[in-house]
């Protein structure tokens, strides 16, 4: 190359192929070599503010437009972007550009298909591009299905960049034929980004090159002179003055995507996307037929067309009520159970996680770790230490764990030839749940999720905005996972303006509350005995909500229900409120809502085991919790006394706080909580209504629950009844009798007679 004279060198071809990469990687060595190289992303030259500008606008939900315009509208940016790289070129600069005007043939007449006359595009373009054609244009191609694989694995792209396989198809097919027409070089892109440079060098030095061989007749695109658009397919509505009218092809396609054609009530079948029924259902508030109407019309036979129906239509319709309309199931993997109460932090999700009840801790991966957490940012001394001390522990706890089975299972009462599998299950569970209290707070877990739109946004703002950088980093990873599957429903959740600004307003609400409540109120770590206060609750009198049970039984206004239920004996307001209360035949019959207006406060000081199986409930209010420590103490099970294991057991809590105090003296405050075990106490405070007890309360006091919920609720229990001996006594399913040998053996041996009855099946 003559290094005096700028260049004009364009890398092309479908999303995923690479371009940016390789013009890295070649504007790296250029520069290396002394030459003067630019970069350019065309139509959008980043130092042209027009250009920039209309790129900008066509890549905005909000100002829909229809293809004409966007090819308008590009081109015009085009006219602008290539006036600055001519410039460039002419002072001698290697002007290296990422796209040019064979990407609007490609992606709106090859890929969309909704701009027949070939011609007439070329026309347009022609008039932009004047006579700035490139020096070298390089095409890079791959097959569709791997382009479809990196695209979506790199998470959310641009306009065209999360469309289906199909698209990516005939994008590709388009890139070849003007490849052939126009005999350019066709880089295969299958190898590694080194080998496929090495190939870009050798072409613009003039080297003999491996070209592809383009395969025209295997392309998934006809030519364009036979090509109508996807409109050519058989009508699917045909509206006239009447309004519209469902065509035979429409009655086929709706009996494929929805369970009835003609009833009420329907639901959305597989063969929809889920991003699609939420699409359509966003139209509801703006469109008044029949929402069947509305799919035929707006989205069938458009599946390539969809995520960007969607930006759109979410801009368009209220993006928050729209984010409620789909979900997500979402898995972390490998995190500490510091991190998984963050994660099931939302009310508005469902979330499911390893159990500590059921499965033993002490296997170690093929590294030879356990499974624990290690913080990133400990320097080398510190994560030492925090190595060696938990690696101490776990040993300890796999001790103790097989053990303390061994023990259960030598003292069970249960005949021999009973001793089966469910046994084995319920034996187990019994020595977890006393062993568990050893394992520290670091232990890692798997919890999954399923969230709407809205909730999933949520809990990212809420991750990210946390002072544990384990959270930060998850909330990162779960944005960037979730916008390869709904990237429309995620775009605010990190914009300076919108999720950004909110994670900061609440980090800094946190930071500025913890320095005025370490100044204002201190800290106070005694050991201390387990604590279960009722606070409050409202209203002192429990029969207040007669009025409330009646109102929808009656026309007439609350007050003046109150004003004469307030004049009636005892008697009659207890017949209503037995009435109200019904017959109960099991806990899962709960009464109506009236129920709600009655609430009650706690603060709780209880071992750790315990907070992460209620805090799971998630019709709770007010439910926060405190920095964890080993300072408040902790129990040990009657079970670890009964099978001789004090002695490790106690040694475990040594090494915690031995631990904990170093990673504290070296300025590792938040970090420090990964040394707790689950066995040490900590201090939470919950809200909750009436009908809300009824569920907690019944649940966590059955015979197969863990023994330290159990006995932990039916002391809040207790104190319920003292204060609305009415509400505790109708929880007529709360269980207070004392724990039978292996509670769970009833509920493992059920579980298996289910099993069995569905083999036969």
């Amino acid at each position: 190359m003559n290094q005096n004279k700028g260049l004009y060198i364009v890398f092309e071809g479908a999303e995923g192929t690479g371009k940016t990469t390789q013009i890295e990687l070649l504007a790296e060595r250029l520069k290396k070599d002394g030459y003067s190289v630019r970069l350019f992303r065309e139509p959008d030259s980043q130092s042209d503010l027009t250009a920039r500008t209309i790129r900008l606008l066509t890549q905005d939900p909000r100002y829909p437009m229809n293809s004409k315009t966007e090819v308008l509208l590009y081109n015009a940016a085009r006219s602008q972007s290539l006036a600055v790289i001519k410039t460039a070129r002419d002072k001698g600069v290697i002007c290296l550009v990422d796209r040019n005007y064979l990407s609007t043939l490609a992606l709106q007449y090859y890929g969309r298909g909704d701009l027949p006359d070939y011609d007439q595009i070329n026309n347009i373009i022609n008039f932009a591009v004047g006579d700035m054609q490139p020096d070298l244009t390089i095409i890079l191609d791959a097959p569709s299905q791997i382009l479809y694989e990196r695209v979506h694995k790199r998470g959310q792209g641009e306009r065209f960049d999360d469309l289906e396989i199909a698209f990516l198809d005939r994008v590709r097919a388009g890139y070849l034929i003007e490849a052939k027409k126009r005999n350019l070089p066709v880089l295969p892109c299958v190898d590694s980004p080194s080998e496929i440079h090495e190939q870009v060098w050798n072409l613009i030095h003039g080297h003999s090159v491996k070209l592809v061989n383009i395969p025209t007749k295997d392309l998934k695109f006809a030519p364009a002179e036979t090509t109508e658009s996807i409109e050519s397919s058989a009508p699917l509505i045909k509206k006239s003055k009447k309004g519209y009218a469902i065509t035979p092809a429409g009655e086929d396609f709706l009996k494929k995507v929805v369970t009835d054609t003609k009833g009420n009530v329907y639901a959305f079948t597989d063969q929809i996307s889920p991003l699609t029924a939420a699409a359509a259902m966003a139209r509801l508030s703006r469109r008044f037929d029949d929402l069947r109407v509305t799919v035929l019309d707006e989205f069938a036979q458009k599946a390539e067309e969809n995520s960007l129906l969607l930006k759109r239509v979410i801009t368009a319709y209220g993006d928050d009520s729209v984010q409620q309309l789909v979900g997500l199931h979402v898995v972390v993997e490998r995190a500490s159970n510091l991190l998984t109460k963050k994660l099931e932090w939302g009310r508005l999700g469902a979330y499911l996680e390893q159990s500590t009840r059921y499965i033993y801790y002490d296997q170690k991966d093929k590294n030879g770790h356990y499974r624990y957490y290690v913080p990133e940012n400990l320097n080398k001394k510190v994560k030492k230490l925090y190595i060696n001390t938990l690696n101490q522990i776990f040993d300890k706890y796999s001790i103790m764990a097989h053990q303390a089975t061994d023990y259960v299972r030598k003292n069970s009462d249960t005949k021999q030839s009973e001793r089966d599998i469910a046994w084995e299950g319920a034996t187990r569970a019994q020595a977890c749940d006393a062993i568990r209290s050893a394992l520290p707070v670091a232990t890692q877990s798997t919890v999954g999720m399923y969230l709407s739109g809205q909730a999933l946004e949520s809990l990212v703002m809420h991750l990210m905005a946390d002072e544990l950088p384990e959270a930060r980093t998850s909330g990162k990873k779960i944005l960037a996972e979730g916008r390869k599957v709904i990237p429309a429903f995620l775009e605010r959740a990190d914009k300076p303006d919108r999720g950004g600004a909110t994670i900061a307003y609440q980090a800094s609400r946190k930071q500025n509350l913890k320095k005025l409540a370490n100044k204002y109120l201190g800290s106070n770590n005694a050991t201390m005995p387990e604590v279960i206060t009722l606070l409050d609750y409202s209203p002192k009198n429990e029969l207040d909500i007669v009025a409330d049970m009646l109102y929808e039984y009656t026309n007439q206004p609350l007050q003046e229900i109150k004003q004469m239920v307030d004049e009636w004996p005892y008697k009659q307001k207890l017949k209503v409120f037995e009435a109200y209360m019904g017959e109960r035949l099991n806990r899962r019959q709960k009464p109506g809502r009236a129920l709600e207006k009655i609430n009650y406060n706690w603060d709780i000081l209880c071992d750790y085991g315990i907070f992460r199986d209620l805090q799971r409930h998630r019709m709770v209010n007010d439910l926060e919790w405190q920095v964890l420590t080993p300072r408040y103490g902790y129990d040990i099970p009657e079970l670890v006394e009964q099978a001789g294991l004090a002695e490790l057991f106690l040694d475990c809590f040594d090494l915690s706080l031995e631990l904990y105090s170093a990673l504290q003296a070296a300025g590792y405050e938040t970090e420090a909580q990964y040394a707790t075990l689950m066995g040490h106490k900590m201090r939470w405070k919950v809200s909750y209504n009436a009908r809300e007890a009824f569920h907690l309360h019944e649940l966590r006091t059955v015979p197969q629950g863990h023994p330290g919920y159990r006995k932990l609720v039916g002391q809040m229990h207790e104190q319920l009844l003292s204060v609305h001996p009415l509400i505790g006594e109708a929880m007529k399913f709360v269980n207070q009798d004392e724990d039978p040998e292996l509670t769970r053996l009833a509920a493992e041996r059920y579980t298996q007679y289910k099993l069995k009855i569905l083999d036969k099946k």
